[in-house]
């Protein structure tokens, strides 16, 4: 697959992306109306976070740092991250056009 081939517009359709982790956690921060709670949510998903890289669990740390996920509800479990909306779609392309030959 070409870095900027994109999916078939048939499965485009079916594909949504959302925030997850930090960035979910800054968009109900910034966007909330109860400032204190929002305050209270964000500063104890991050103590979280904090407590998970302590205790040395990379993996759920890792995730938490995501960013957007991109997941397409029939073509398997695979599903894209990235930073930004594009990138997660892009990711999720990436993998759903994968050789199966290829290593993962």
């Amino acid at each position: 697959m070409k870095p900027n081939e994109t999916l078939p517009d048939e499965h485009a359709r079916d594909i949504t992306i959302y925030p997850v982790g930090l960035l979910h956690d800054w968009q109900h921060f910034v966007h909330a109306t109860d400032r204190a709670s929002a305050r209270r949510h964000f500063r104890s998903s991050l103590a979280r976070e904090l407590r998970r890289i302590k205790a040395r669990k990379w993996r759920e740390a890792k995730n938490y740092f995501n960013g957007y996920l991109a997941e397409h509800e029939t073509l398997g479990s695979r599903c894209g991250t990235g930073w930004t909306r594009g990138r997660a779609y892009r990711d999720l392309a990436r993998h759903l056009h994968r050789d199966p030959r290829e290593q993962p």
